[in-house]
């Protein structure tokens, strides 16, 4: 009945508010446990927040206790953690240690970084700058010598141009192993038809490589604002999500290839490295990819919330200390709250068929730059003035970008030829987003 139908709706969304709330609160626990907090101010700061969502609701006193002792557990998860995960290891002093490569490192054009784990009588774990020689790889048992020091942050045990003995070899997961040698192949088949500029380009679009990228480029991302556009998000791996379905369509049903391209997602964010932001847009991805295929509406505010605990209850530091986990939240939450107030507020819609849609685009990009200001401000210590239409400049053509980018990696496994035809519009495209990234760069703007 008609009764009961809004009965098992209004339920349905109260569930929906419980989980949110619920996610909230545990967040909430971790960041007071985090920034260090006084327990009981942040619990007090808890029962104001429940009051002002839930005292003009009506909902059940019961949450004025539940949802506090929710942020108890975070903050008390959060101690148990760190206090796991506590190192050993000797500071300011030369010393000879082993450590696993726990994943690909990273090769730059005037370092290479690789991150291990250490072995006893050491723990924990450390990166290490040396010359980029492409020796090392995932899996590789090294030992060390040389001096192990903080960051600047704190964050980081660095290790400058020590004496490296690779010890053994294929040591690691032999899946991620396979996932990371594909991405090099993926690489190496667009460096192959396009030239270095863009290649490394395609690259951090594709799969959030930097690498290749000259301290030029990547002061010209910075001061034009684009360098999100190399920082992979649920937005991108959709499209690389559609682009694989439509492949796998051409051989298998599509039902088939959906579920395929689906399953190839999780893969594809351990081949990236799995970064906190990565690991974020894989899930995003994947629901936004089940969503459109269900044509069904999915709570983005739940979805966001639940994804941030999950990576929290894995990791709690990157809530306080990780700058790509907190930027890459703020922007898809501005884009979640803000951007549909100011579409409604200021009428700005695109015409049925737009091709473009620059006015979405536009107002998408500046509320994300909205929620992301005040984190820059305060950990970066700047913002671009310009951004805002560098963005609508690039982002329009970025699901372009990577159809074409993503078709020529692929299609050099088969032909050379036919890579190299995909790679001339891919060429066309980037030569046109590197344009806008360093016009937008100068001083002057």
């Amino acid at each position: 009945s008609k009764k009961s139908l809004q009965h098992t709706s209004s339920v349905l969304m109260r569930l929906h508010d419980i989980a949110f709330y619920t996610a909230l609160f545990a967040i909430l626990g971790i960041a007071a446990a985090g920034l260090e907090l006084n327990i009981w101010l942040a619990s007090l700061t808890w029962l104001a927040v429940v009051t002002g969502f839930y005292g003009f609701r009506k909902f059940h006193w019961k949450y004025f206790l539940i949802l506090p002792l929710i942020g108890f557990l975070g903050f008390f998860y959060s101690y148990f953690y760190f206090a796991l995960q506590e190192e050993s290891v000797i500071f300011g002093e030369e010393i000879v240690f082993q450590g696993d490569v726990f994943k690909e490192p990273t090769h730059g054009l005037k370092s290479e970084e690789i991150d291990i784990k250490l072995r006893p009588p050491y723990e924990g774990e450390a990166r290490i700058y040396t010359e980029p020689s492409r020796e090392f790889h995932y899996g590789d048992l090294i030992e060390v010598k040389g001096e192990v020091n903080r960051s600047p942050t704190g964050r980081l045990n660095i290790v400058s141009f020590p004496e490296i003995t690779i010890i053994s070899s294929n040591n690691g997961n032999l899946i991620k192993t396979k996932l990371f040698q594909f991405k090099e192949s993926l690489i190496s088949n667009l460096d192959a038809v396009l030239s270095p500029r863009e290649a490394a380009l395609m690259s951090g679009i594709l799969l959030g490589e930097r690498a290749e990228f000259t301290p030029e480029f990547k002061d010209q991302l910075n001061r034009s604002g684009t360098t999100h556009i190399v920082a992979l998000s649920g937005y991108n791996i959709s499209i690389i999500g559609w682009t694989l379905t439509g492949i796998l369509g051409l051989f298998f049903r599509r039902r088939w290839a959906f579920h395929l391209s689906l399953f190839a997602i999780p893969l594809f964010v351990i081949m990236t490295g799995a970064e906190a932001s990565v690991v974020r847009a894989g899930i995003m991805g994947m629901i936004v990819l089940l969503a459109q295929k269900q044509s069904r509406l999915y709570s983005v505010r739940n979805a966001v919330t639940i994804t941030a605990l999950l990576m929290l209850v894995v990791n709690p530091k990157l809530l306080v200390f990780d700058l790509g986990f907190q930027l890459s939240f703020a922007a898809l939450l501005g884009i979640v709250y803000f951007f549909p107030y100011l579409e409604r507020r200021l009428k700005w819609q695109d015409k049925e068929g737009s091709v473009f849609e620059l006015k979405k685009t536009g107002l998408q990009t500046f509320s994300a730059q909205l929620a992301v200001a005040p984190i820059l401000l305060i950990k970066v210590g700047y913002l671009s003035a310009t951004a805002l239409i560098a963005n609508i400049l690039i982002l329009t053509f970025i699901p372009l970008t990577m159809f074409f980018g993503f078709l020529t990696a692929i299609l050099g496994f088969a032909s050379y030829e036919l890579s190299l035809v995909t790679g001339l519009f891919a060429n066309f495209i980037l030569n046109y987003e590197i344009l806008v990234i360093k016009f937008f760069a100068l001083s002057w703007l």
